[in-house]
């Protein structure tokens, strides 16, 4: 073989090799390609071992949701008080969640990029994504269960008390405060999500801020006294039911305790129009006349109650009057309660706690208001009545009554008077009049009487 020859020989070999090459370079970059949909993932991508290749965006954030948040969603933080378990939460109550919209990102940017370098490595290797994941949480979900967390641990304070002994009258007792505490939110929300960001379970050890009572026992270091007390007569025979929603009523305000300067409504606690109270029907006053009506009767307590009021001059701030004139007490000196509209409220004036009691007893009604005496020796009261008008009633009724022997006229219903009076207050210091204080103005209408007229 010439020289020549072989040097064309060269040639060729040299150019077949450069040409398998190039052949193998040309499918090599084909295979590398990235992918024809622009919303695909390239083959040969995984993310956290998930393989996500030719997936769309949508598909690749299910795959990874449902290989990582199940076994998230199940993770728990557990709270701790005194080395017991108070509360658990899981992180699924936290609305804790995976966000894997950079990895899918940086997945997305891989599969796409150009550069010969670039599709080689994705031809002849696979490409694992296991940076962090993003992940977030529901503060208003926090913000909920720290308020559980707190219902769940929270002890209230309870203010040192009294009460009147129930075998005994005038034996006041004195029960003594209690500590309370809670837990420190602030604190337990900062370790809770010191929890989360591990990814893990995890426990947190509560820290409890004490919480002290306003009134403790020091606050009674004094000797009760009656500051003001009244009696009613309570019928003992002909209206059971009405006696049996006195007493009821009487339980209810026994032994209530007003701190200083709070506000006593007498309706919100007897709570006349409560079916499940166990108050019975009895005889009330509806525009002056008597009817039928669940809780006849309690207004007989607000009456002894208010005038006890009166007596130990606190501040009554609301008040109202019979329609009609009562058999219990003189006109003035009366007081209702009705659904939410009528109401007996006064306040506690004095700057220490005051206890109302009221029994039955000796078919007698007692209420009494003990407190602290502040008021000056030689200071005593009389309260008078002024009438300010009277309102005749309008002649009687007449009606016919079969059950009635014929020609006798039988009155079955009084009339009565109406009245405008004025209520005042007259203070004496050793015997000498120093105030007057008009307390009340009441209106009572006339009551029509009525005659049954034989027929029978």
């Amino acid at each position: 073989m010439t020289l020549d020859m072989r040097k064309n020989y060269k040639y060729m070999v040299l150019a077949a090799v450069v040409a398998v090459i190039v052949g193998i370079l040309v499918i090599l970059w084909q295979m590398g390609d990235p992918p024809s949909e622009a919303d695909r993932i390239y083959t040969n991508v995984y993310i956290h071992g998930v393989a996500v290749g030719g997936m769309n965006r949508e598909e690749a954030q299910a795959a990874l949701m449902q290989r990582f948040q199940t076994g998230l969603d199940a993770r728990v933080v557990n709270y701790y008080v005194e080395g017991e378990v108070v509360a658990t939460f899981t992180f699924a109550e936290f609305g804790v969640q995976f966000d894997f919209n950079r990895l899918i990102d940086d997945a997305m940017d891989y599969s796409h990029m150009s550069g010969f370098r670039r599709q080689i490595a994705r031809v002849f290797g696979a490409h694992e994504i296991s940076a962090p994941p993003l992940f977030g949480f529901s503060v208003e979900r926090l913000e909920d269960n720290m308020k559980t967390l707190s219902q769940k641990v929270d002890v209230v304070p309870q203010n040192a008390t009294f009460y009147e002994d129930a075998n005994t009258i005038g034996k006041i007792v004195i029960q003594a405060e209690k500590v309370g505490y809670g837990v420190d939110v602030q604190a337990a929300a900062a370790a809770t999500r010191e929890v989360i960001h591990t990814l893990s379970d995890g426990n947190v050890n509560l820290r409890l801020i004490q919480a002290a009572p306003a009134y403790t026992s020091a606050t009674f270091d004094f000797e009760p006294k009656v500051l003001g007390f009244y009696e009613t007569p309570c019928l003992s025979s002909g209206d059971e039911p009405r006696r049996r929603n006195v007493i009821i009523a009487a339980e209810r305000i026994n032994n209530k305790v007003i701190f200083p300067n709070q506000i006593f409504s007498a309706g919100e606690i007897i709570a006349a129009n409560n079916p499940d109270i166990g108050y019975e029907t009895a005889v009330v006053l509806v525009d002056g006349e008597p009817s039928e009506d669940i809780g006849g009767g309690v207004c007989q307590v607000v009456t002894t109650l208010y005038n006890a009021v009166l007596r130990a001059e606190l501040e009554v701030i609301q008040r109202h009057n019979h329609s009609a004139r009562v058999s219990y007490v003189e006109i003035g000196f009366d007081a209702t309660v009705a659904g939410d509209y009528f109401d007996l409220k006064f306040r506690n004036t004095t700057p220490y706690p005051i206890l109302i009691t009221s029994r039955v007893q000796n078919e007698k009604l007692y209420v009494r208001i003990y407190g602290h005496e502040t008021r000056e020796d030689g200071r005593s009261l009389r309260f008078e009545v002024r009438k300010v008008e009277l309102i005749p009633p309008e002649p009687y009724r007449e009606v016919v009554d079969p059950e009635i022997p014929r020609g006798e006229r039988w009155i079955t219903l009084e009339s009565q008077i109406g009245y405008h009076v004025e209520l005042y207050k007259i203070v004496y210091m050793d015997g000498n009049q120093v105030e007057q204080v008009k307390i009340n103005t009441s209106m009572y209408k006339p009551l029509q009487g009525v005659i049954a007229i034989g027929a029978g």
